[in-house]
């Protein structure tokens, strides 16, 4: 039999944070916003960033929702500029993010690894902002 081991509190809120923000994510854009799918939705780092760095893994500036064919067969296994480019161009038109955020977010090297506090305050507040979204119309 084999023995599973426990879960450390960083791995289960890593866990759901990656849950959580793809649920808001994916109810924001509604949609492939590269081909306008509805279905088999999925949300992709769209902006690359060195290291394993966590700093913008929950930040919504750097996600979008792509179907599956999209995200797999056109952005990643081709990972061609031209899906990249539609990618950011996506992101720039549908209002998630700025040119200049883009770019701040592409030339910070900086490292940043979350506190478990921190963590749990961004799980609460990105909570908050899927009640809210859950409130619209």
């Amino acid at each position: 039999m084999i023995k599973r081991k426990k879960k450390t509190k960083r791995q289960i809120l890593t866990e759901k944070l990656d849950k959580l923000v793809s649920q808001i994510v994916r109810k924001r854009d509604g949609k492939c916003l590269l081909c306008g799918s509805t279905e088999n939705l999925q949300v992709h780092h769209y902006i690359v960033t060195k290291g394993s760095s966590t700093k913008y893994r929950w930040d919504l500036r750097n996600l979008i929702t792509l179907c599956y064919p999209c995200h797999i067969h056109k952005v990643h296994s081709t990972a061609s500029v031209r899906y990249v480019d539609a990618v950011k161009q996506s992101a720039l038109m549908n209002g998630i993010a700025t040119q200049e955020g883009i770019e701040d977010i592409k030339h910070d090297h900086s490292i940043a690894n979350f506190s478990i506090e921190e963590m749990e305050n961004l799980l609460e507040q990105l909570g908050a902002l899927l009640q809210w979204q859950k409130t619209r119309v």
